[in-house]
């Protein structure tokens, strides 16, 4: 199971000794890219699984938790124009971070994953990009309401490759919305219902 923390042809750069280049195909984890086994370093080893009755979990370890803290920072900041988004894969014990391509970028995650096994992989907006483009859209609410679009969610894509809108409407909005804002950033438009208050009880 994969936890998106913040968003094509993707190129997945070798960082703090986590593999080689190359592309990941469906099914394939880090240790198995593009033409052979790659491996983040000769001790690798996924976290062990918490087991209950209910659920398997993989926790994230605190170094990595820290790494990745450091990276999602200085993205929203200093890198806010490239970097687009976090991805951990617990169970094989890697992250993604996507982002624009950027040398310096890329340099500076390598450094800052601190010998933790984080892959690079290139996004064709950033965050900041694909932020705003959220909000004109969450600012237009009741503009698309009088066109009887009602958007019910929007959110950047962790991966960098754009905008989600919930809607019901969702063939119209699916029209609409990128004769509206263009198409240099896809909209992608998902069947989603208005969310529901919780009551308390007495």
């Amino acid at each position: 199971m994969r936890k998106v923390l913040a968003g094509l042809a993707m190129v997945l750069v070798a960082l703090s000794g986590c593999g080689q280049p190359g592309g990941a195909a469906p099914g394939e984890t880090n240790r198995q890219v593009g033409d052979g086994v790659r491996a983040c370093s000769p001790d690798a080893r996924p976290p062990a699984p918490i087991v209950t009755a209910e659920a398997t979990m993989y926790p994230t370890t605190d170094e990595m938790s820290q790494a990745l803290t450091r990276i999602q920072h200085a993205g929203e900041s200093t890198y806010r124009d490239i970097f687009a988004g976090l991805e951990v894969v617990p169970e094989e014990g890697y992250a993604i971070v996507y982002g624009v391509p950027s040398a310096e970028f890329e340099a500076f995650v390598g450094d800052a994953a601190g010998g933790q096994c984080v892959v690079y992989r290139n996004a064709t907006h950033s965050f900041a990009e694909l932020s705003a483009l959220q909000h004109r859209i969450m600012n237009d609410t009741d503009f698309w309401r009088k066109r009887d679009i009602h958007i019910n969610s929007t959110g950047p894509r962790h991966d960098g490759s754009g905008v989600t809108v919930g809607t019901l409407e969702v063939e119209k909005a699916r029209a609409e919305l990128p004769a509206h804002y263009g198409t240099e950033i896809p909209i992608i438009v998902e069947q989603v219902g208005r969310a529901v208050p919780l009551v308390g009880r007495d």
